[in-house]
């Protein structure tokens, strides 16, 4: 049966749950719908050093579950499901997941990104066959063997520092001649006697059969092809803004990100935005969260201009 809520927020990562966290304070009805897991893609990372008030590392599972905790305390209601389409429905917005709808006032959407690839030859298909884009789930598969992460930022580097515990040793491999990491981690990186670079090289293909074996690049310098032997490769090249849920309802730019101003608005009068949906957000839990907050600020002051019901 379907409900009519003050706000829909659709993403449970960082920036859905620090949304949802204000939202509840102010005392809005609030359904929050995460499609995979409560806490986002941050869970599947190792350890977070930089979040603001902790000296300590923080394992990232935990500390979403202190957000999820208080999220709950609000009174927000949390849905595991998907949301199939948002459309227009005269003052309000429906919101259509898998097995019914809601009817909402305002809408914030934090869908987060979605890993970035190649789209080079074997890459599909050796994905989950020595392919992967996730160390932290994966590396104990690989236990004393030869490794690869392409990628020169900073989850290229940590997946590469994590990897290293694991592996026999680790290549980094990054089509330019430098990184772009933080200073700390290029520092950890470079004084890690497993980890290991191939710079300036472009990846054309990745070979093997019931599972990956090499991976052919090219030299950007000497224009030479070379190929070289792993027993699995992590990619980290970036990812791009899970938007398609809104293409056609908000102002988006090239690369798909959502148009907005510091506001967090959209050109959508009730739908606002936050996390890596924007441009320039750099996968940073705390300011994916910060966004949230602003987000839901917004929102409010949106809600604030309504006839009253």
């Amino acid at each position: 049966m379907s409900k009519h809520w003050e706000i829909i927020i659709i993403g449970g990562g960082p920036a859905g749950l620090a949304a949802a966290l204000y939202c509840g304070r102010a005392l809005r009805s609030t359904l929050i719908i995460e499609k995979y897991f409560f806490g986002g893609q941050i869970i599947t990372s190792d350890i977070i050093e930089n979040y603001p008030g902790y000296t300590d590392p923080q394992s990232p599972a935990d500390l979403m579950e202190r957000f999820i905790f208080q999220v709950k305390k609000y009174g927000v209601e949390m849905e595991n499901n998907e949301v199939i389409k948002i459309e227009r429905e005269g003052e309000t917005w429906r919101v259509n997941t898998n097995d019914g709808f809601s009817t909402t006032d305002a809408i914030i959407l934090a869908t987060g990104s979605e890993h970035r690839f190649l789209g080079v030859e074997g890459e599909k298909e050796l994905r989950g066959r020595g392919l992967s884009v996730c160390a932290t789930c994966d590396a104990p598969f690989f236990k004393d063997r030869r490794i690869a992460v392409i990628g020169g930022g900073d989850t290229a580097i940590a997946e590469a520092l994590h990897l290293a515990k694991f592996a026999s040793d680790v290549t980094i491999i990054h089509r330019r001649d430098q990184l772009r990491a933080e200073r700390i981690l290029q520092e950890r990186a470079f004084h890690n006697n497993k980890i290991k670079f191939l710079w300036n090289r472009e990846v054309l293909r990745f070979k093997g059969f019931k599972r990956l074996e090499s991976i052919q690049v090219k030299d950007k310098i000497s224009g030479n092809i070379e190929e070289f032997a792993f027993d699995g490769i992590f990619m980290a090249i970036g990812t791009v803004p899970t938007t398609e849920l809104v293409k056609n309802l908000v102002d988006l730019d090239a690369e798909g990100y959502i148009s907005t101003d510091i506001s967090l608005k959209t050109s959508s009068p009730g739908i606002f935005v936050a996390g890596e949906v924007v441009k320039g957000n750099h996968r940073q839990v705390a300011i994916s969260a910060g966004m949230g907050v602003q987000a839901s600020l917004s929102c409010e002051e949106y809600l604030n201009t309504l006839p009253k019901k």
